[in-house]
């Protein structure tokens, strides 16, 4: 039978244990064995299943021999050693329970920790806590038994401690081959930041060339980090980029910059730059500035860059500070701002420079709940215009607001009395426009609807159904604008949203008469207080015809507007859907139309179809898809095609491959990238499992991009991961 009995370090005799009493006390050490025998409890040897336990070590082995006093064990035959969440097994080992050192021979391991990883060593050296050294070791995050990548190295030292590790001579292979090779390397343990090179990243694109990458991060402090890539292009030459980023308690932001000496293809000098920062000043002071530029207009077309587009055709150049603050009950905020815009033009399609805003003045004060009935607001603002070609000037405006809402839980009221009042100070005047233009113009509005709801029941499902009419009607008088230039200002879009609006205009320089109401109804079913089903319908009807608009654009004669109507929502568990529509009574015709279709069963699988048409300028369909068609293999695909201009906008096709322990994407795109310039890449991304990948460092973000609801298959939490690839045991406890 086996024997089993408790020892208790004697500190007394061994002065050099000294610094440890506490520890041996307080910790008993448990011996289990089929044979137990020694000297006293001083040094003791353990035959057949022997096991020796104390805190979160604890040794298996044939034979294992304990000196209490040294606190050293020794194992021979068959040794199993169980740190915390880590597992040893060896012919033989060496350890010591006091200090958490000795030395193993031969032996495999299994490291669980953020991600689980096994492999064998040579020697591994225990250290201290948490502190390994592995001397000809290999290992790999794969199952047991799939060894189709493993990471080798003379020499590689894991300090958990500081979370940091070290490579001498590592190698990548993959299936036996080698892939990546360096003679040392550092690199972090448990997602801790540390400086070094990142894998190497490839692409090949009609535009570029094959373009090959090798980034450096620089961890320069807890709150500051740089990656520096150097870019070879075959095409165009030899690129740097650099992404600084920046994380204080006042501000935080993030600068990118782009360098190519000399284009081959270009003939020159080509810069690309990015600036986003915000910082708080002090509470109740903000500021943020967005500033982008490049070197020329046919940079995006020509070179990928990480330069933030805000709009086709311009890049923002945006800088403002907000304050607010109070005085005594009354709240207000101010801002000043600085706008200007890079155009890029493309010559066969030009567009017309927006103006700069060279400052823009804001200032906005109000009251809720004034003698229990009025709520009232004091919009103003201030903004200085210019443009190389156009008119230019300033513009003043003040637009007070007065409004008495009435709420209850199944209706609402709100008539609100409002003026805008707005005067300029132009300069390029046009002949025969006023160089200081003004009007005054008082509007009414007034807001009202019913809720209605009851119990209902969808294939067994309870529900809640709503009905809720809805009415809004505006009065502005007319006020000749003819004089007031256009700065900001179009004609906003017919929508929803913008049904239940005072003025038909986007911007600041026209205030459209109206004598009108909107008439509206809505349909939703709630499902636990989301919402599973929406329809609604809308129309404005007019008693006046319209006599503000725009330099030659017709105005309005009919009495009504085009009908709006949608449905949408999530009526079945995996099923999403949306439809809208502009119908023309008159014309006995739709406008344009939007439908779209979503399906999503689970993680990694997702179906996507829309179309898109608007009379005379847009007739597109948009499908992408992501779906599994054999054990680990997702194909992934998009098709964007315009029938107007009858030319692929974008399209994508690849696949993914998750093997488990690393997986591998490829894909093929094409895409517009002007008027009559396409660009085709081919990307791929060899991703080995905590290690890092090769291939091209962004295939992840442009499949989320072009594939709404992508989803990696191989996602860093394992319960994000498609139900296929989750595993269904974890790893096996194999010594």
């Amino acid at each position: 039978m086996p024997f089993r009995f408790a020892l208790l370090a004697l500190i007394a005799a061994a002065p050099a244990l000294a610094q440890q009493p506490s520890v041996e006390e307080a910790s008993p050490t448990t011996i289990d064995a089929e044979r137990i025998e020694g000297v006293g409890d001083l040094e003791v040897t353990a035959r057949g299943n022997a096991e020796i336990r104390r805190d979160d070590v604890t040794i298996f082995g044939d034979v294992l021999r304990r000196n209490s006093e040294f606190g050293t064990v020794q194992g021979e035959g068959g040794v199993r050693l169980q740190l915390g969440v880590d597992r040893f097994f060896g012919p033989r080992l060496e350890y010591n329970t006091l200090d958490e050192t000795g030395v193993f021979e031969s032996p495999g391991f299994q490291l669980q920790r953020d991600l689980p990883a096994r492999g064998k060593a040579e020697v591994l050296e225990f250290r201290g806590k948490d502190r390994y050294r592995l001397k000809g070791a290999s290992f790999t995050t794969c199952r047991p038994g799939q060894d189709d990548w493993m990471l080798e190295a003379s020499q590689i030292d894991l300090d958990y401690g500081t979370e940091e590790g070290e490579a001498r001579s590592p190698r990548l292979r993959f299936f036996g081959v080698p892939i990546l090779g360096f003679p040392f390397a550092s690199f972090p343990l448990e997602n801790r930041r540390r400086s070094g090179i990142l894998a190497p990243y490839y692409s090949q694109t009609s535009n570029r060339g094959f373009e090959f990458g090798v980034p450096y991060y620089w961890n320069i402090a807890p709150e500051r980090d740089a990656t520096i890539t150097p870019v070879l292009m075959t095409k165009r030459g030899l690129q740097l980029k650099n992404q600084f980023r920046y994380l204080e308690a006042p501000y935080a932001g993030e600068l990118r910059l782009e360098y190519l000496p000399d284009d081959k293809q270009f003939g020159r000098r080509r810069t690309g730059v990015s600036l986003q920062h915000a910082q708080t000043f002090r509470p109740g002071l903000t500021g943020q500035i967005d500033f982008n530029r490049v070197s020329d207009d046919r940079y995006f077309v020509d070179l990928a860059s990480q330069v933030r587009q805000v709009s086709i055709g311009n890049l923002q150049q945006d800088g403002y500070v907000n304050y607010s603050g109070s005085l005594g009950s009354l709240p207000y905020s101010a801002q000043a701002r600085v706008q200007k815009f890079q155009t890029l033009q493309d010559p066969l399609a030009p567009i017309t420079p927006p103006y700069h805003r060279v400052p823009q003045l804001t200032f906005s004060t109000g009251m809720n709940d004034v003698a229990g009935l009025l709520d009232a607001a004091l919009p103003a603002e201030y903004v200085h215009f210019t443009h190389r070609t156009l008119v230019y000037g300033s513009r003043t405006s003040l637009n007070p607001t007065l409004a008495m809402p009435f709420l209850s839980p199944g209706w609402f009221l709100t008539p609100k009395l409002g003026l805008r009042q707005v005067s300029y100070s132009l300069e390029r005047a046009a002949l025969g426009q006023e160089a200081s233009p003004h009007v005054q113009i008082p509007w009414f509005s007034a807001d009202t609807g019913l809720v209605f709801d009851r119990e209902a029941r969808f294939f067994g499902d309870p529900l809640t159904q709503t009905l809720e009419p809805r009415l809004f009607y505006v009065y502005v008088p007319y006020r000749n604008q003819d004089q007031l230039p256009l700065f900001d200002t179009s004609l906003a879009d017919f929508n929803f949203p913008q049904l239940f609006t005072e003025n038909r205009f986007g911007g600041g320089d026209r205030f459209g008469d109206a004598d009108q109401v909107t008439l509206a109804l809505t349909s939703r079913f709630l499902r636990t207080g989301q919402e599973a089903f929406r329809a609604t319908v809308g129309q404005r009807y007019y008693f006046k015809d319209e006599r503000v608009g725009l330099p030659g654009a017709p105005l309005r004669t009919s009495l009504e507007s085009d009908v709006l109507g949608s449905v949408g929502g999530r009526l079945f568990r995996h099923w999403t859907f949306d439809a809208t529509t502009q119908y023309n009574r008159h014309e006995q015709r739709a406008e344009r139309y939007t439908t779209a279709l979503r399906y999503n069963p689970e993680v990694a699988k997702v179906l996507n179809a829309s179309y898109r048409f608007s009379r005379g300028t847009i007739r597109q369909i948009d499908l992408s898809a992501q779906w599994p068609v054999a054990a680990g293999w997702y194909a992934v695909g998009r098709y964007n095609y315009s029938f107007l201009d009858k030319r692929l906008l974008e399209g994508l096709a690849g696949f993914e491959y998750n093997a488990g322990c690393w997986a591998f994407r490829a894909v093929m795109q094409r895409v517009q990238a002007a008027t009559q310039v396409s660009s085709t890449g081919f990307f791929f991304q060899l991703e080995f499992n905590g290690v890092g990948q090769v291939g091209t460092d962004d295939v992840v973000k442009l499949l989320s991009r072009s594939v709404p609801g992508y989803s990696v298959s191989n996602p860093r939490d394992p319960a994000l991961a498609p139900p296929s690839a989750r595993a269904k045991l974890p790893f096996e406890q194999v010594f």
